[in-house]
């Protein structure tokens, strides 16, 4: 199933968990890069342009057993801002000390609300919450299967268990139109040697694509769709791709605004074998807010460029775009 696209692009988001064995503990690591394709944004007292524009981790260990983070970390290589004279001082690691407070963390147990009351809004950042909320998900639907394939089968220390990639990319078709791509990409692992064929160590592979288009700014769904592809390690290649759009139609007129991800979570409340769709939608919202840097929606607001005011996160949507932040102050908004 060819996944095709139109427009210019815009912005790429990619976001990755990977699990490793380990008795009793499981290894996750997880990255989410963002990199602007087009344009620039006066944001943050200077000019913000294309590239590398947030490259964050989450990297730890989950009891398996009890389905809960036991250590947890973060690194932030790119952020979109340093300590400078504009942020006070202040910059996008200065709280990333605060994921330290999900150790402990139960991810069948009101996961999603304690991610927030933890690390969401002033307290953290939007992309490092992001990722959390996508590692907890994963983390339950690679050990589910990967029971279910391998059952207590014996594996090496350190051994990769299950690779998820989420792959978001954003295109201006038209003026105020935009569409959304997803490709999901989730891969199994057999059991395998330390030396072994690469087709050795299949077990099982499952692909997903969405494409989406929605208008600014009001950003409701006109049109969705989505296939899937599921392999498996004995024959790779009998799999076909299959429809899923009876499955997503019903969001079409959903707006990718804030209460989505409710939204979405109703729309699958029993979502089975259809938690890996569920959880590639989740991931499109905060990858679509990304995009609207790319948009040069700036340039609409004055004739006279010259004298924009600054752009940027919404309020309290991260710790530097707190209400009463440096950056906040810099826009004039406090």
């Amino acid at each position: 199933m060819p996944l095709s696209a139109a427009g210019h692009p815009l912005h790429t988001r990619t976001l990755s968990v990977t699990l490793n064995h380990g008795a009793p503990l499981i290894a996750f690591a997880a990255y989410v890069l963002d990199l602007r394709k087009r344009g620039f944004a006066p944001v943050g007292g200077d000019l913000q342009t294309t590239g590398i524009i947030h490259h964050m981790r989450l990297d730890g260990s989950i009891d398996r057993a009890a389905r809960r983070i036991e250590r947890v970390g973060a690194q932030m290589p790119t952020v979109a801002f340093e300590p400078s004279a504009t942020t006070g001082g202040e910059s996008c690691r200065d709280l990333i000390g605060r994921v330290d407070h999900l150790v402990g963390l139960s991810l069948t147990e009101r996961y999603t609300q304690t991610l927030g009351a933890e690390i969401g809004g002033p307290r953290g950042c939007s992309h490092i919450l992001t990722l959390a909320h996508l590692l907890g998900p994963t983390v339950l639907w690679g050990l589910a299967e990967d029971e279910r394939l391998h059952g207590a089968a014996q594996r090496r220390e350190g051994e990769r268990l299950f690779r998820r990639d989420v792959t978001i990319d954003g295109y201006e078709l038209e003026p105020g139109r935009l569409l959304l791509t997803a490709q999901l990409n989730d891969l199994h692992c057999a059991p395998a040697p330390a030396l072994a064929r690469p087709m050795e160590r299949l077990a099982a592979q499952r692909e997903i694509v969405i494409s989406a288009t929605l208008a600014v700014p009001d950003l409701a769904l006109q049109t969705i769709d989505a296939h899937e592809r599921c392999r498996n390690g004995a024959d790779p290649g009998s799999a076909e791709w299959v429809s899923r759009g009876e499955r997503v139609a019903p969001l079409v007129g959903l707006s990718l605004r804030a209460g989505v991800s409710g939204n979405l979570l109703r729309h699958f409340v029993n979502p089975g074998a259809d938690a890996p769709l569920r959880d590639a939608l989740l991931m499109l919202a905060p990858a679509l807010i990304q995009c609207f840097a790319a948009l040069d929606l700036w340039t609409m607001r004055l004739s006279d460029t010259s004298s924009v005011a600054e752009v940027g996160g919404y309020l309290d949507s991260c710790y530097m775009w707190r209400q009463d932040g440096a950056l906040q102050r810099s826009r004039g908004v406090v």
